[in-house]
């Protein structure tokens, strides 16, 4: 690998307590006083998080043949999706439990096209991320941000590349799905439109299912409808169907 950053056995132990919050109270504080003051530390971290990403996707595409055969890849573009090895089972449980109770309370009090979008919407779960330093670090280390939940980090750091790659489709459909996963249809939209506005784009498919759904939250059934016959996706009839009734 070009520009290898050494990382020792001591570091190395030290990040990957820090990335799965086992760290003391006064640990936090040194780690946390050595990233806000040490380049090379940040990168060091930053490295660690991009690898710990990296082996459980490959993990993850080892088993999405037998798990989630119903998923399909589309040209260079692998689904990934997110689990958590890390909770026990009798406080995920409980979790469930508590954010079922409010999820049926607010669905509810939605109406009829909230309801639909909130069934229908999962967020876009990513790209796969490529170890080591390239031209396209910053967008991979966004990525990283992206699929922890960091949507407006992400966001950020793939906007400020979008200012020299404007017309980019990838930049534009994971801004637009940044935009939608922090509850913001109306900038989602714009960035739906720009990538549907390249020939071709991978992302075409994708984009209109999310752009389908977005006109469905800003309560835009007809144009809805239209955007999602224009699309391919597994549940597009069903949904059509009930937007339709």
């Amino acid at each position: 690998m070009n520009n290898a950053i050494n990382i020792t056995e001591e570091e190395l132990e030290f990040i990957d307590r820090y990335l799965h919050q086992q760290l003391s109270e006064t640990e936090q504080k040194i780690f946390d006083e050595r990233l806000r003051t040490d380049p090379l530390w940040q990168q060091k971290v930053t490295e660690i998080r991009l690898l710990s990403t990296g082996i459980q996707e490959n993990v993850l595409l080892e088993q999405l043949d037998q798990f989630h055969s119903h998923l399909t890849t589309v040209e260079n573009k692998t689904k990934i999706i997110k689990i958590n090895p890390f909770k026990r089972l009798s406080v995920a449980a409980s979790i469930l439990f508590f954010v079922g109770i409010l999820s049926w309370m607010l669905f509810f009090r939605k109406s009829g096209d909230e309801k639909l979008y909130a069934s229908y919407y999962q967020p876009d779960p990513g790209l796969p991320t490529v170890m080591g330093v390239s031209e396209n670090y910053e967008f991979e280390k966004a990525m990283v941000d992206y699929k922890t939940g960091d949507y407006s980090k992400a966001m950020d750091a793939w906007k400020a590349l979008l200012k020299t790659h404007p017309d980019n489709d990838t930049l534009n459909y994971f801004i637009g799905s940044a935009h939608l996963a922090n509850d913001n249809s109306k900038d989602a939209l714009v960035f739906f439109d720009k990538t549907l506005l390249v020939k071709n784009s991978v992302f075409r498919q994708e984009a209109l299912w999310y752009k389908a759904l977005a006109l469905l939250k800003e309560g835009k059934k007809e144009d809805a409808i239209i955007a999602l016959k224009a699309a391919d996706h597994p549940d597009k009839e069903i949904l059509l169907r009930k937007l339709e009734e």
